[in-house]
């Protein structure tokens, strides 16, 4: 919590806990300690500058770190070591990394983001499951993915959305049973992390993607994903970035987390609430100003991501 506080310019009033705030910004997190083997960050935060997290390489992969992020809009993950260097942006990510790794999390600015990172020597686990890893790499994807140098990205959301919420981990924080429901919930997570690896074996390389092809995907984004034009056709992306079809949608949504076409539209709107939001410009003017060939149009997409109309979310904003 020291080097935590650090950051921010301030001390942290205890080991175990560090609350900043600053304006409408502010930083939470919780540490826990459970069978002297296994700790617990809670995190919770909304920043309205540029932030980011950075968890260093020990050198080792005997312990590993499991994390479940859930943002109001994308946040990156940046996964190296000497061999990789994988970029991965979503608005829930789920992540497993050896402490070989360095983790670099970049946090999307102004919105809510939500985190547990659960940590625990290998060993550890390999005594709660029951087995002995020595020669057993056969024995599950998890005991192969345990006993190897690198860490591996799974796609959160779809396990999110089946499986995972975060909400029991952050709720009744004054209640005394608290840490006994905290603990229940990431052995929960770990054991259904392994069950949804022991499923597909694939899933281990799925969503690795090489350094040329990683390069390629993020020249596309940044020369056409802008928001005030029209994306081109997919074929035509696709052969920009020297690939097949299927291979640069499958390569995009490894990288950002969802298929072309939503990406670009979460950018468009994601830009057209923060411009409503800010009062300047009319609705037809932000809607003409993203692309939109009418502000029905406009609304309606608008209405199907925030669940409510431009009209009342503005109205709403002016009225507190």
């Amino acid at each position: 919590m020291a080097q935590v506080a650090e950051q921010f310019g301030v001390e942290a009033e205890s080991p175990t806990e560090f609350y900043h705030k600053d304006g409408n910004s502010f930083f939470k997190l919780d540490a826990m300690l459970f069978d002297r083997e296994v700790s617990v960050l809670l995190g919770e935060l909304c920043w309205y500058k540029p932030l980011n997290t950075l968890k260093e390489s020990l050198g080792t992969n005997d312990y590993w770190t499991l994390t479940f992020v859930q943002s109001e809009d994308a946040h990156t993950h940046y996964l190296l070591d000497d061999k990789m260097r994988q970029k991965t942006q979503m608005q829930k990510s789920m992540v497993l990394y050896s402490s070989k790794m360095t983790v670099d999390t970049h946090w999307p600015v102004g919105k809510h983001s939500r985190f547990v990172a659960i940590s625990f020597h290998r060993d550890w686990l390999y005594d709660k499951l029951g087995i002995n890893a020595v020669g057993q790499e056969s024995y599950s994807p998890f005991i192969k993915l345990l006993t190897s140098e690198a860490g591996v990205y799974l796609q959160g959301a779809s396990f999110f959305d089946q499986t995972v919420t975060l909400d029991k981990l952050f709720d009744d924080t004054a209640s005394f049973t608290r840490r006994l429901v905290a603990q229940a919930q990431c052995y929960k997570l770990i054991a259904d992390f392994i069950a949804q690896v022991g499923r597909n074996e694939s899933n281990f390389q799925q969503n690795r993607i090489n350094q040329h092809d990683l390069k390629q995907i993020e020249e596309i984004e940044s020369r056409y994903f802008t928001v005030n034009q029209s994306l081109p056709s997919l074929e035509f992306l696709a052969s920009q970035a020297n690939m097949s079809l299927s291979k640069f949608k499958k390569c995009f949504k490894q990288v950002y987390g969802l298929p072309p076409y939503e990406y670009h539209l979460n950018q468009k709107l994601e830009l057209a609430k923060n411009q409503l939001l800010q009062n300047k410009w009319t609705i037809s003017e932000i809607a003409s100003n993203l692309g939109y060939t009418s502000a029905a149009n406009f609304d309606k997409a608008f209405k199907k991501k925030f669940m409510v109309s431009p009209t009342k979310m503005l109205k709403k904003n002016n009225s507190i």
